[in-house]
């Protein structure tokens, strides 16, 4: 359950540590935060809070272009109490969804898809399809706000099976066309890299560690491993708070979900790697 006082205190704060914990629906608005977003604190009586951003945008609500919501550390909620739950959403995370449909991911997790979507619904509050719909649009906004790479490739390596599709999903949920959203951007990034948030304190002892073990190298500034691919990524601390920055330039475009999925579960999440 949400703890609706602890939750408003928490906004009102700008909590970095509730980062990702939980967002905010604003309803005069029509969108949905994280709780470290930098615009007034909306009255309590206008806002509802979500467990995970699809739950919001099942909710009819749009993510936020200041706070950005796809760039939040992984929600609690994304973590199913079960082993076949965290197995599909890490391969929901890797595009089986792209690759297939619910009865394919089904069958590869041995269990029916009737099945598989009351587990969904029953522990997370929302579908499979709706957890891959936010995916889709979360990957894709990020790599329009972080990168420099064309419309077109950014669709196909969000999983998107046509540009129509992909222009046709950003203006149902921003209203405006994704071109729209990269001319917000006040200058150009350079190079193939992308951010990834986390709650605070990093615990970057312990983050070698993990890296180590995992057939990866690290020192006091850099960790460095190679995808399943084969292809290598460096993750450095980013000069936004709380947050890595991912060197990607050697990954084939259309691994850039896998990657950093991978990335994410390896430095940040909780989510098995295999």
């Amino acid at each position: 359950m949400l703890d609706d006082t602890a939750y408003y205190d928490a906004i009102r704060r700008r909590d970095p540590a509730a980062d990702g914990l939980f967002f905010i629906g604003v309803h005069t608005t029509g969108i949905y935060c994280r709780p470290i977003c930098p615009a007034r604190t909306p009255l309590r009586r206008n806002i509802s809070f979500f467990a995970s951003a699809a739950a919001a945008q099942e909710a009819g609500l749009r993510p936020c272009l200041r706070c950005r919501p796809e760039s939040a550390p992984e929600s609690p909620a994304w973590l199913g109490s079960m082993a076949t739950i965290n197995r599909a959403l890490r391969l929901i995370d890797e595009g089986a969804l792209v690759e297939g449909d619910i009865d394919a991911l089904a069958d590869r997790l041995g269990v029916t898809a009737r099945h598989l979507r009351r587990l969904f619904d029953r522990h997370l509050g929302v579908s499979p399809i709706a957890i891959e719909q936010t995916r889709r649009v979360h990957l894709a906004k990020k790599l329009i706000h972080e990168t420099q790479l064309p419309l077109t490739e950014i669709a196909f390596a969000a999983g998107y099976g046509s540009i129509r599709r992909f222009n046709e999903s950003f203006a149902t949920r921003f209203g405006q066309p994704p071109s729209a959203l990269r001319r917000r951007q006040a200058r150009p990034v350079e190079g193939l890299s992308v951010t990834l948030a986390y709650r605070p304190p990093l615990d970057w002892a312990g983050l070698c560690g993990r890296v180590i073990e995992a057939g990866g190298s690290a020192d006091a500034e850099s960790l460095r491993f190679d995808l399943p691919t084969g292809a290598p990524i460096v993750a450095r601390r980013a000069s936004r708070a709380n947050s890595l920055s991912l060197d990607l330039g050697a990954v084939d475009t259309r691994d850039l979900g896998r990657a950093i999925a991978y990335a994410k579960r390896l430095l940040i999440g909780r989510l098995p790697l295999h």
